[in-house]
C-alpha cells in the first residue's frame, strides 16, 4: 500500500501564495504578479541549484527571489514537501540510471555485432543528463554539503612547554594576589 503525501506541491504552493499575497503589501509581487510568484516558488521548491541562471532566463530580481525563498523556508510543512521533491529527484536519478544502462548495452551489442562505432556525443549526453540529476538530487538530500573538520594538533613537547607557561602564570597570578599593597605618595 503507497502512502501518499498529505499535502502536494500544487497545493502547498496554492496555500503559501495565499498566505503570501493576505500579509505582503499591495505592491509585492505576490499581488502585482502571481504567476511569476509561482514560477519563482516552484523552483525553488522542485530545483534551487543555480538560482542566477533561474533569474537570468526569467527575470526575476534577486531580492524577490530570496525574499520568497524565505517566505517558502517558514512554512511548517515545507520539510515534507522539500523530502517529497528529494523522493522525486531520486526517482528521476534511478529512471536515469536505467535508461544508461540500456543504452551502455545497446551500444556494446551494436559494437560487437560489427554494426556501430563508438557514438561518444550520444553517451556524454546521457552522462550530461546523468550528472545534473545526481547533483539535483544531492542538494535534496544534503549529501552535497560538506564538513569541515578542524583538527589543531600539537607535539608532547609543544603541549609541555605550553603547560609550563601557563603553570608559571597561574604561580605569578597566585604571588600577585599575596602581594602587599604599598600606598605611595
Amino acid at each position: 500500500m503507497e502512502k501518499e503525501l498529505s499535502v502536494t506541491t500544487e497545493d502547498y504552493l496554492v496555500k503559501r501564495h495565499k498566505e503570501a499575497m493576505d500579509a505582503m503589501k499591495p505592491q509585492s509581487m505576490a499581488n502585482r504578479s502571481p504567476k511569476k510568484w509561482m514560477l519563482c516558488a516552484r523552483y525553488i521548491i522542485e530545483d534551487g541549484l543555480n538560482p542566477s541562471d533561474f533569474m537570468a532566463k526569467t527575470g526575476q530580481k534577486r531580492n524577490n527571489y530570496y525574499d520568497i525563498k524565505r517566505f517558502l523556508e517558514t512554512a511548517d510543512d515545507y520539510e515534507k514537501i522539500r523530502s517529497q521533491s528529494a523522493l522525486d529527484a531520486a526517482t528521476d536519478y534511478e529512471i536515469g540510471v536505467d535508461l544508461e544502462r540500456k543504452y551502455t548495452e545497446k551500444m556494446f551489442q551494436a559494437m560487437d555485432s560489427g554494426d556501430l562505432e563508438i557514438n561518444a556525443q550520444g553517451y556524454a549526453q546521457i552522462q550530461r543528463g546523468q550528472s545534473l540529476k545526481a547533483e539535483r538530487f544531492q542538494k535534496f538530500s544534503g549529501a552535497a554539503t560538506q564538513h569541515v573538520v578542524v583538527e589543531h594538533v600539537v607535539s608532547q613537547e609543544e603541549y609541555e612547554t605550553k603547560a609550563d607557561e601557563l603553570k608559571d602564570k597561574i604561580a605569578k597570578a597566585k604571588a600577585a594576589k599575596e602581594a602587599e599593597v604599598i600606598e605611595v605618595d
